[in-house]
């Protein structure tokens, strides 16, 4: 495309598109300039002022608007918006967001090699630009969790040969790493030898065992970016990728600052279906970071021309000459709301409806068969204390905050009668993980329950269940009373997948999730509707969390800190290693 923009150039053929009238923001200087953004197919040629003779095929008033370059996010999971890759590109390019790297471990754990190869096919034929990144760590806490895949040396060259994988995903066995565990660092030398990108997942590692994961090769990690951690890994030549969690006021100033800028990022990571459609993608973080008081050019190069680079798109990333046309008008660099999206040249997305449709994909019919449970039973939820003349038992419980999801070990004293716990007496929520991935090579249907408890949210009521809880997706039912937790679950296994909520032994909310357990791939309206109608449910529960989705799919994470639910009992995550809910009774 070089010598045809060299030819528009110089009058001998026209432009394609010149969007005249705009304030282009460079991201190489941290500057705006006036004048018009002009391109052939899709390589922007020219920009600035041109005070020379042209002639375009299609000529746009910019109408003072900024122009951008698109959105880059160099962190994401396509599966945590719970919606399959054609309806998740349309939502995304609405907002700006052009291309993303995505590691479909969620599908991964689920389904395995051909989990991945599937989410690759589906999102090659969506107009997003999606670089796969193969998943790294399945399961992700071995010894903790069971899965239904494991990835070993092997199974790692295996999805870096599939056609759209651009790399390894988050490695967040870390304490296998800093720890020399010979399994884990195959994994990443088959990554290494290919020379492709390798991520991490760190929240827990400092010193001389953040510094020995850092020799095994990931170098970009987007967990703990509270102040002294982000600004020791950067110390430490890793790249920071920002999620929306950890933007503050003391973190952005810092970032303003930083001497070394082209190694810091904003990703989404995780972004629920409701808050995806509510608040935005990654323009949302970009808009949430400047009212932080990062400096708005700072922001957007972090979302664009330092991803690329990340990425090693050299050809992405900024509007320059010589870079692909994806280019974004907004009125406001704060408010980050674009009026017209260009991917590859062509309008994609104009005032928040894109304009583009997704080929079609068919998912293998076994995906939509994936939850190999036998129905429950109230028997299959009591916790027994093996102390039948017991009055009480002090237990451990998941400490969960409302606002945050990180958990901590508490402490609590539980009625005890005829032998069983009495959790609900005690103000306490009853959580149960059943494994979901069947036994043998034909996946055969069993029922295995693991029973937790957790604190903080005394008011709850009824039970919510879901098919989507990280990392390994099994079954998890959280509840107040047995016969609504059991409602809840075989609720589920009808549907083949989702979310649901039961009250007084009626499911008043619902989600289906048939794809793999994971994903819809209805339209966005009516996905809208019934997500709602969930979040009415759960209110109506009394489930008081800022973030109920996020809490819901995230206390059975054992890679996230410090103390989980998981198939296989309670664990702490720090020590990796299980711990028992009953401490003693009396």
């Amino acid at each position: 495309m070089g010598l045809e923009c060299i030819k528009a150039i110089n009058g001998q053929r026209p432009f394609d598109v010149v969007i005249e009238n705009v304030k282009i923001v460079n991201v190489f200087n941290l500057s705006v300039m006036e004048g018009s953004v002009a391109w052939v197919g899709d390589t922007i040629a020219c920009i600035g002022e041109m005070d020379f003779p042209y002639t375009a095929k299609e000529t746009i008033d910019g109408k003072g608007r900024y122009a951008i370059p698109g959105l880059i996010d160099s962190h994401m999971h396509i599966e945590s918006s719970m919606m399959a890759p054609a309806r998740f590109a349309e939502i995304v390019l609405a907002y700006g967001t052009t291309t993303v790297a995505a590691d479909p471990h969620e599908i991964g754990n689920v389904c395995g090699v051909a989990g991945v190869r599937a989410l690759t096919e589906a999102a090659g034929r969506t107009p997003l630009h999606v670089l796969m990144m193969a998943p790294s760590t399945i399961p992700s806490a071995p010894g903790l969790e069971r899965a239904g895949f494991s990835v070993e040396e092997k199974e790692m060259e295996e999805m870096l040969d599939i056609p759209g994988v651009y790399g390894m995903g988050e490695i967040m066995d870390f304490n296998a790493v800093a720890d020399g565990d010979e399994r884990i660092l195959a994994v990443l030398a088959a990554a290494k030898k290919r020379g492709v990108i390798m991520d991490a997942h760190i929240p827990a590692l400092t010193g001389r065992r953040l510094q020995a994961f850092r020799t095994a090769g990931a170098d970009a990690d987007h967990t703990d970016m509270f102040l002294d951690r982000a600004r020791e890994k950067l110390e430490m030549g890793f790249a920071i990728q920002v999620q929306q969690t950890f933007l503050s006021a003391e973190l952005m100033a810092f970032l303003n600052d930083y001497p070394m800028q082209d190694r810091i990022m904003l990703i989404t990571d995780d972004v629920p279906y409701i808050e995806l459609v509510r608040n935005g993608h990654l323009n949302a973080n970009v808009r949430d970071a400047i009212a932080l008081g990062l400096e708005p050019m700072k922001a957007i190069r972090y979302a664009t021309l330092n991803a690329a680079d990340r990425l090693r798109l050299y050809d992405r990333g900024a509007v320059s000459p010589g870079y692909k046309a994806d280019v974004l008008l907004v009125d406001s660099l704060e408010e980050m709301k674009p009026s017209m999206v260009f991917s590859d040249g062509k309008l994609v997305a104009e005032n928040g409806k894109c304009l583009v449709r997704s080929g079609d994909y068919s998912f293998p019919e076994e995906f939509y068969r994936s939850i190999h449970v036998l129905p429950l039973e109230a028997a299959d939820l009591v916790m027994k204390t093996g102390e039948p003349g017991a009055a009480r038992a002090l237990v451990n419980t998941i400490a969960c905050g409302k606002v945050s999801t990180r958990t901590q070990r508490e402490e609590h004293w539980v009625p005890v009668k005829g032998g069983v716990l009495q959790p609900a007496e005690a103000g306490l929520m009853k959580m149960a993980i059943v494994y979901r991935h069947g036994y043998g090579p034909e996946k055969a249907p069993g029922k295995e329950v693991s029973l937790g408890l957790i604190s903080g949210f005394p008011d709850f009521k009824g039970a919510i269940a879901t098919t989507y809880a990280h990392d390994s997706h099994n079954l998890v039912v959280y509840g107040a009373d047995d016969a609504d937790m059991v409602l809840a679950a075989n609720h589920l296994l009808e549907m083949g997948g989702g979310l649901c909520a039961v009250l007084n032994g009626e499911v008043i909310g619902q989600v289906e999730l048939p794809l793999a357990g994971l994903l819809s791939e209805a339209e966005a309206e009516p996905l809208t509707r019934s997500f709602e109608g969930l979040f009415a449910a759960v209110e109506r529960l009394g489930l008081d969390h800022a973030h109920p989705m996020t809490f819901l799919t995230l206390m059975a994470l054992a890679v996230s800190l410090e103390i989980k639910c998981t198939d296989i009992g309670l664990v702490d995550v720090r020590e990796k290693k299980r711990i028992p809910v009953i401490i003693r009774t009396e």
